[in-house]
């Protein structure tokens, strides 16, 4: 069976707190918990996984483990604020990742996923990932997108049910 080549990739996202507090629609946090915050970010690194599948033309993955996933579960049983924020931080980590692994991203409003094949899916199978016929990876955070990177509409498999254009009534 044909499979595109899986190149790990080595990265070392940063916090911005800018994307945070966006993603949370917060204005500001306190000291404690920007604390939390930052020990959650260095845990969730532990898990995270970055490949590029392809040479030359292909895709970049990029996902927390399923490990992570039980560590997000846990925080977010506890009905504190640091459970709330779990989750934006996972969000905050996985576009971080993609900025520094894609830099021309950051001119993208987003990362169109592709369609679904079976080359692509057998080599997502290898990292122990399933990408379903509707566009979705087996994990709850993750990513993965067409190489080189355009991030326009019109290259997302998912262009004609995206949460975005229907919330802008488009």
């Amino acid at each position: 069976m044909k499979k595109l080549p899986l190149t790990p990739i080595q990265i070392t996202p940063h916090f911005d707190l800018e994307t945070f507090m966006i993603l949370s629609g917060q204005r500001r946090i306190s000291g404690d918990q920007a604390e939390e915050i930052g020990h959650l970010w260095q845990e969730l690194f532990t898990h995270l996984r970055a490949y590029r599948l392809g040479q030359g033309k292909g895709y970049i993955l990029i996902y927390l483990t399923q490990e992570a996933e039980q560590i997000l579960q846990e925080k977010q049983s506890s009905d504190t604020e640091q459970g709330h924020n779990a989750p934006l931080v996972a969000q905050a980590m996985l576009m971080a990742a993609l900025l520094e692994a894609v830099p021309e991203a950051s001119l993208g409003t987003c990362a169109p996923i592709p369609e679904p094949n079976k080359i692509l899916k057998q080599s997502l199978a290898e990292v122990g990932l399933d990408f379903t016929n509707a566009g979705q990876l087996s994990v709850q955070f993750g990513l993965l997108t067409k190489l080189p990177f355009h991030g326009e509409c019109e290259e997302c498999y998912l262009k004609s049910s995206c949460p975005k254009k229907i919330m802008a009534g488009n």
